[in-house]
């Protein structure tokens, strides 16, 4: 039986390394530091970074990481990106060939803003990083909403929370997408704030201090090319009306942030939490331009998406992760069946140690069952003990 939990234990230790790759984020506050074949700083993003991310810089060139030494990501230079096919694409009959993926249509001025990560707050302005349920990034949702209703598009804002900060949050939120794709909107944004020194996100447009934006691009599920259209589509015409504003996108292999429910979804990284909040509301605020632009121009609905069928609307289904877990926990029995197969030659030998495993092996495990209802109160130095 030793030799079973052992197979189990490291069956389970393979399903929560995989699960940190699907929730992709870094929980200590640290932040990686990529750089080029020189050794040169040409990225920063507090997002947990794994070899074959990509990310694509503020002037628009595009690397991938090819191995970490602690906080340093050593990437590869891929090439230069150009965006401007990506500014007026409904004026360049190549690119609707070439992205199929993107298609043009008068759009209803629909928009759903969120937080999966409810408690993130911007530590100059709110005193921590960090308050549960009330979180200074929801004032930054406030000011997206308010500078996206002055232009006449309607807002479904959620302040719904999903705390903890956890590798689960983003399955708590996927209920809360769930419930605004009933508004059908055209676009949502889950909107967060990175980890990060304050000059990363810095900026100034207009004369204004404002906080950049990062975007982010879950790679893994049927729609990650859809929705890397959709973010090359934005940082062009945000580069068109704001310079700058935009720091760069970072490509997630590993995730998918709930972004398969939707054709036009968006995770907005909005400053730093070493940054002003009030900063960063100027910098979403002045994001907000570029969303007639984008919404003018498209038509988010399960007609014009790629991928798996029905995706765009409620009923698509477990995120990647859950299905992630769903694979693991069947490989997991598989596994546990093969091993007793095998160990004992015979199927029904096989059963008798996987009955004895749970009637008595896993019975031990859990406690000892007890015989008397007095015999399961204990004392109070154990209860504190527990």
């Amino acid at each position: 039986m030793n030799k079973l939990w052992g197979a189990v234990i490291a069956l389970l230790l393979v399903f929560c390394i995989t699960m940190q790759g699907y929730t992709h984020e870094r929980t200590d506050g640290g932040y990686y530091t990529l750089v080029d074949e020189n050794g040169n700083t040409v990225y920063i993003t507090g997002w947990g970074v794994d070899v074959g991310d990509q990310f694509l810089t503020e002037n628009n060139k595009r690397y991938e990481v090819i191995s970490i030494s602690g906080d340093i990501a050593h990437s590869k230079f891929l090439g230069n990106v150009n965006l401007s096919k990506y500014a007026n694409p409904e004026k360049n009959i190549f690119f609707s060939i070439l992205h199929p993926s993107i298609a043009w249509a008068e759009a209803s001025g629909k928009v759903a803003v969120y937080h999966t990560h409810s408690d993130e707050s911007y530590v100059p302005t709110d005193g921590k990083d960090s308050i549960l349920g009330a979180g200074g990034i929801y004032k930054v949702g406030n000011a997206f909403t308010s500078a996206l209703q002055g232009k006449g598009l309607e807002v479904f804002h959620s302040e719904a929370k999903h705390d903890p900060h956890d590798n689960m949050a983003y399955e708590r939120s996927r209920r809360t997408v769930t419930e605004l794709l009933k508004k059908q909107p055209d676009a949502i944004f889950d909107i967060h704030r990175d980890a990060a020194p304050p000059e990363v996100y810095k900026g100034n447009i207009d004369g204004k201090d404002i906080t950049k934006l990062q975007l982010v691009v879950g790679k893994y599920g049927p729609t990650g090319k859809q929705i890397e259209d959709y973010a090359l589509q934005i940082k062009a015409n945000s580069d068109t009306q704001h310079p700058g504003l935009i720091k760069g996108i970072f490509f997630a292999k590993g995730g998918d942030y709930n972004q398969d429910l939707h054709p036009r979804s968006m995770l907005l990284e909005v400053g730093s939490e070493t940054n002003d909040r009030e900063s960063a509301e100027r910098g979403v605020a002045l994001f907000a331009d570029v969303i007639p632009t984008i919404l003018g121009r498209t038509s988010a609905s399960p007609s014009n998406s790629e991928g798996a069928a029905g995706v765009g609307t409620e009923q698509t289904g477990p995120s990647g992760a859950s299905k992630a877990i769903g694979w693991i926990v069947g490989f997991l029995v598989v596994g546990v069946v093969a091993f007793l197969f095998l160990s004992t030659g015979s199927m029904k030998e096989a059963k008798g140690k996987l009955k004895q495993f749970t009637t008595t092996e896993f019975a031990n495990f859990l406690g000892p069952k007890s015989k008397d209802k007095k015999d399961n109160i204990k004392p109070n130095h154990e209860k504190e003990k527990e």
